[in-house]
């Protein structure tokens, strides 16, 4: 839960090659490594919390000892688990807070630190029957993008845009669905101020949309693209 975080406290650590995790979203996890099951153990004898981080490039010359990660990740806790008869173990995580590790911790099979939890800078509130400029210019955007994508394929759909009551639960929510880079989603992670994090989706989906209008320009019969 929530109140059990706090800045100082020690928590595992599961760095993940090709994963950035966000507050407010969910996380399917299936754990089979001997050190991530004593992690999961452990939390679930805990506080049911773990730190999900980024591994950095050439991991895969370390993995099995302590490879390069980055610094800032996210908190998440651990619902609807399953322990399976050989000992591995099937649960989500939901994202709580972002953190930045002050200094690892020794003593266990698995990754622990001690973590600084960081705050969202100029967070916004959503009001009933009162209109959010960045909420509203996101969804402009993607609706504006949407549209490009031709009738029947599946990712014209429009998401729920029942996504929070709070600014950084809906840019968080809605990154969760675009498909950033995992730089991008890095950078994204470790930007603390939601307005920021807003104009960069915005800027995302206009970079989206002007390649589309491009690739248009190309179809068509200009000799100045021979």
């Amino acid at each position: 839960m929530p109140h059990q975080l706090e800045t100082g406290m020690t928590i595992p650590v599961f760095p993940l090659p090709a994963t950035v995790f966000y507050p407010g979203t969910l996380l399917p996890l299936h754990i089979f490594e001997p050190r991530y099951r004593e992690m999961t153990a452990d939390a679930l004898e805990g506080k049911r919390i773990i730190g999900m981080v980024l591994l950095k490039s050439n991991w895969e010359e370390g993995y099995f000892g302590k490879p390069q990660i980055f610094h800032t990740g996210c908190v998440g806790n651990i619902e609807k688990e399953i322990k399976h008869p050989d000992g591995k173990y099937n649960f989500t995580l939901m994202g709580l807070r972002r953190f930045r590790i002050i200094k690892e911790e020794e003593g266990k099979l698995y990754r622990q630190a001690k973590i600084e939890l960081l705050e969202e800078k100029n967070e916004q509130d959503f009001y009933e029957n009162q209109p959010n400029e960045y909420r509203e210019k996101l969804i402009e955007s993607c609706r504006e993008f949407l549209g490009f994508i031709p009738k029947g394929n599946s990712k014209k759909k429009e998401p729920d845009w029942n996504l929070g009551t709070k600014l950084s639960e809906f840019v968080d929510r809605f990154a969760y669905q675009l498909d950033l880079s995992l730089q991008q989603k890095q950078s994204f992670l470790e930007q603390q101020d939601v307005l920021k994090r807003a104009e960069f989706l915005h800027s995302f989906l206009k970079m989206k949309i002007d390649l589309i209008h491009l690739s248009k320009m190309r179809t068509t019969h200009d000799p100045r693209w021979n």
